[in-house]
């Protein structure tokens, strides 16, 4: 395969065959035999070499090299290590953002992949084509813990304790936006998610302490618990909306589906508001007003709890309004 094929070939397997960005992203983190490569994943190290007839230890080294940049992944299947490129544009910007050599034009480039392109792409979608959500919102715990059918994966809490392995990396999306100044070292990876952070090189190893800190101050901060569409996920995201590449998605592709509420809403308790307005200043997706009192919109509201957990007179309550199912999940057993 020629070159230049190998790179249009990257950009086609991430869904995105036009993108000059990404293209650009390509030769960034691959040099032309990195390239050749990674073109023919998923393999083993023996596969990738007979396929380019580049001998085996060279592309040890080569596929290495750029799981550290975070441009292809590991899996292990029957004891045998696979090289995998990632399963979506997603996953490879979340991986590459990492990669500790990255310049400015780098995050630059990935800024016009995921604002335009990608978005461009996701926006074109048929309205009747409604893909699973990538992430979900997390409620905050303390306004929802006093109910009686929380599910414990809604709960960080729960999550964490439940974790074997916990490790932090910085949020890739601020580093790549860099449009405020919320806490940056708060991307909390759980089991799998924490063995590639660490086999990466690119995060932290945490104690469950060192997590309940980090949710706290992202609260505090008003950031956003997110994680994966399925019950039990690899991280638990603190986010922002101006940053976050799923809020940001979700506006520039302008499909709902995107991004999954909890199965929570606000509900305004009328004669305890004060109308004093932290509601409004918190939420991060302007789904409050103040006319008397507050009012929330139902279609705006993604149930995150930041309205319920700053209200100084608690006239904000947290009501689950989704079944259990809207949480797809295998196993529902705690």
């Amino acid at each position: 395969m020629k070159v230049e094929d190998a790179y249009n070939s990257l950009c086609a397997k991430m869904g995105l065959p036009a993108s000059e960005s990404l293209m650009s992203i390509w030769k960034m983190l691959c040099n032309e035999e990195e390239a050749l490569c990674a073109v023919e994943l998923p393999g083993t190290v023996d596969a990738i070499a007979e396929k380019t007839d580049i001998k085996s230890g060279d592309v040890e080294k080569i596929l290495q090299g750029l799981f550290y940049k975070g441009a292809v992944f590991k899996s292990n299947r029957d004891g045998i290590l696979v090289y995998k490129l990632a399963k979506n544009i997603v996953q490879f910007h979340d991986g590459s953002i990492l990669w500790g050599n990255a310049a400015e034009e780098f995050f630059a480039h990935w800024r016009q992949v995921m604002d335009v392109d990608f978005a461009g792409m996701m926006r074109n979608l048929p309205e009747a084509v409604r893909l699973p959500s990538f992430m979900r919102v997390i409620p905050i715990q303390e306004t929802i813990s006093s109910q009686s059918n929380v599910l414990p994966y809604e709960e960080c809490i729960h999550l964490i304790e439940k974790s074997t392995l916990l490790a932090v990396v910085n949020c890739p999306c601020r580093v790549s936006q860099k449009n405020c100044d919320a806490p940056v070292e708060n991307c909390i990876q759980l089991n799998r998610g924490a063995e590639y952070t660490l086999d990466r090189g690119h995060g932290r190893e945490i104690t469950r302490e060192e997590a309940f800190k980090i949710l706290h101050e992202a609260e505090e901060a008003g950031l956003v618990h997110l994680m994966e569409d399925k019950g039990y996920g690899n991280a638990i995201c603190n986010c922002c909306s101006c940053c976050c590449e799923m809020f940001r998605l979700k506006e520039h592709a302008q499909k709902d589906w995107i991004l999954s509420p909890s199965r929570y809403r606000a509900e305004v308790d009328g004669p305890a508001c004060t109308a004093c307005g932290a509601c409004v200043d918190v939420c991060p997706v302007e789904a409050i007003s103040i006319d008397e009192i507050a009012k929330i919109s139902e279609d705006l509201c993604i149930g995150c709890g930041l309205c319920a957990g700053s209200c100084p007179v608690e006239a904000i309550g947290m009501h689950a309004i989704r079944p259990d199912e809207h949480i797809p999940v295998k196993n529902r057993q705690v």
